[in-house]
Protein backbone atom coordinates (compact mmCIF):
# COMPACT_ATOMS: atom_id res chain seq x y z
CA UNK A 1 0.00 0.00 0.00
CA UNK A 2 1.34 3.44 -0.82
CA UNK A 3 0.91 6.43 1.40
CA UNK A 4 0.34 9.79 -0.27
CA UNK A 5 2.81 12.53 0.54
CA UNK A 6 3.74 11.76 4.11
CA UNK A 7 3.22 14.54 6.65
CA UNK A 8 6.34 15.54 8.57
CA UNK A 9 4.83 14.34 11.84
CA UNK A 10 3.94 10.87 10.52
CA UNK A 11 6.65 9.31 12.67
CA UNK A 12 6.24 11.25 15.88
CA UNK A 13 9.35 13.11 16.91
CA UNK A 14 11.46 11.99 13.96
CA UNK A 15 12.93 14.93 12.06
CA UNK A 16 13.07 14.81 8.29
CA UNK A 17 16.23 16.87 7.81
CA UNK A 18 18.18 13.81 6.66
CA UNK A 19 17.41 10.86 4.43
CA UNK A 20 17.01 8.66 7.51
CA UNK A 21 13.26 8.13 7.21
CA UNK A 22 11.18 6.27 9.74
CA UNK A 23 9.66 4.27 6.89
CA UNK A 24 11.66 1.44 5.43
CA UNK A 25 10.36 2.02 1.89
CA UNK A 26 11.55 3.56 -1.36
CA UNK A 27 10.75 7.27 -1.53
CA UNK A 28 9.97 9.22 -4.73
CA UNK A 29 10.56 12.93 -5.42
CA UNK A 30 9.12 14.66 -8.48
CA UNK A 31 8.89 18.21 -9.87
CA UNK A 32 5.61 18.66 -7.96
CA UNK A 33 6.90 16.96 -4.82
CA UNK A 34 10.58 18.01 -4.61
CA UNK A 35 13.02 16.82 -2.01
CA UNK A 36 14.06 20.36 -1.10
CA UNK A 37 12.37 23.75 -1.21
CA UNK A 38 13.36 27.28 -0.24
CA UNK A 39 10.03 28.93 0.59
CA UNK A 40 11.54 32.10 2.03
CA UNK A 41 14.88 32.04 0.12
CA UNK A 42 16.76 31.77 3.42
CA UNK A 43 16.13 28.27 4.65
CA UNK A 44 16.34 24.97 2.81
CA UNK A 45 13.41 22.73 3.78
CA UNK A 46 13.47 18.98 3.14
CA UNK A 47 10.18 17.36 2.18
CA UNK A 48 9.31 13.78 3.12
CA UNK A 49 8.44 12.58 -0.39
CA UNK A 50 6.13 9.81 -1.58
CA UNK A 51 6.79 6.49 0.15
CA UNK A 52 5.74 3.18 -1.35
CA UNK A 53 6.13 -0.52 -0.75
CA UNK A 54 6.77 -1.01 -4.48
CA UNK A 55 9.61 -3.36 -5.36
CA UNK A 56 10.21 -2.04 -8.90
CA UNK A 57 10.54 1.38 -10.50
CA UNK A 58 7.42 0.75 -12.57
CA UNK A 59 5.43 -0.21 -9.49
CA UNK A 60 6.53 2.97 -7.70
CA UNK A 61 5.53 5.16 -10.65
CA UNK A 62 2.14 3.41 -10.93
CA UNK A 63 1.40 3.92 -7.23
CA UNK A 64 2.40 7.59 -7.46
CA UNK A 65 0.15 8.07 -10.50
CA UNK A 66 -2.86 6.40 -8.88
CA UNK A 67 -2.40 8.37 -5.64
CA UNK A 68 -1.74 11.82 -7.12
CA UNK A 69 -3.13 11.96 -10.66
CA UNK A 70 0.27 12.91 -12.07
CA UNK A 71 1.47 10.74 -14.93
CA UNK A 72 4.75 9.35 -16.31
CA UNK A 73 5.12 8.21 -19.94
CA UNK A 74 8.14 6.80 -21.75
CA UNK A 75 9.94 9.28 -24.01
CA UNK A 76 12.13 8.66 -27.05
CA UNK A 77 15.17 8.46 -26.82
CA UNK A 78 14.72 5.63 -24.34
CA UNK A 79 16.25 7.32 -21.33
CA UNK A 80 13.81 9.98 -20.19
CA UNK A 81 10.18 10.17 -19.13
CA UNK A 82 7.41 12.63 -19.92
CA UNK A 83 5.90 13.93 -16.69
CA UNK A 84 2.34 15.22 -16.98
CA UNK A 85 0.55 17.34 -14.39
CA UNK A 86 -2.71 16.26 -12.83
CA UNK A 87 -4.66 18.88 -14.78
CA UNK A 88 -5.17 16.72 -17.92
CA UNK A 89 -3.31 19.17 -20.18
CA UNK A 90 -1.18 17.79 -23.02
CA UNK A 91 1.94 19.69 -21.88
CA UNK A 92 4.66 17.70 -20.16
CA UNK A 93 8.09 18.13 -18.58
CA UNK A 94 10.99 15.86 -19.51
CA UNK A 95 12.46 14.17 -16.44
CA UNK A 96 15.40 11.86 -15.85
CA UNK A 97 14.98 9.29 -13.08
CA UNK A 98 17.88 8.47 -10.78
CA UNK A 99 18.03 6.17 -7.78
CA UNK A 100 20.25 6.97 -4.80
CA UNK A 101 21.25 3.74 -3.06
CA UNK A 102 23.85 3.56 -0.30
CA UNK A 103 25.53 6.76 -1.54
CA UNK A 104 25.63 5.61 -5.17
CA UNK A 105 23.59 7.29 -7.92
CA UNK A 106 22.08 4.82 -10.41
CA UNK A 107 20.39 5.78 -13.68
CA UNK A 108 17.94 2.97 -14.56
CA UNK A 109 16.81 4.85 -17.69
CA UNK A 110 13.40 3.40 -18.66
CA UNK A 111 13.85 0.01 -16.99
CA UNK A 112 10.46 -0.22 -15.29
CA UNK A 113 11.46 -3.62 -13.91
CA UNK A 114 14.46 -2.06 -12.11
CA UNK A 115 14.38 -3.53 -8.58
CA UNK A 116 14.00 -1.10 -5.69
CA UNK A 117 15.36 -1.62 -2.21
CA UNK A 118 13.67 -0.35 0.98
CA UNK A 119 15.88 2.70 1.53
CA UNK A 120 16.17 3.85 -2.10
CA UNK A 121 15.60 7.51 -2.86
CA UNK A 122 14.16 7.93 -6.38
CA UNK A 123 14.31 11.36 -7.99
CA UNK A 124 12.50 12.35 -11.18
CA UNK A 125 14.52 15.47 -11.97
CA UNK A 126 13.73 18.05 -14.60
CA UNK A 127 16.20 18.16 -17.49
CA UNK A 128 18.16 21.38 -17.37
CA UNK A 129 19.39 21.45 -20.95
Amino acid sequence: MSQPIIPADACGAVEFNTLDFCLNMPVLYTPDHPQFEMPDLRELVENPGFASEATTLGGLLEEYESSTGFCFALHDPPKYFRYFGNDFKPEFILVDIHVMRNGIEICPKQALDFPLEPNDVVEAGVLIC
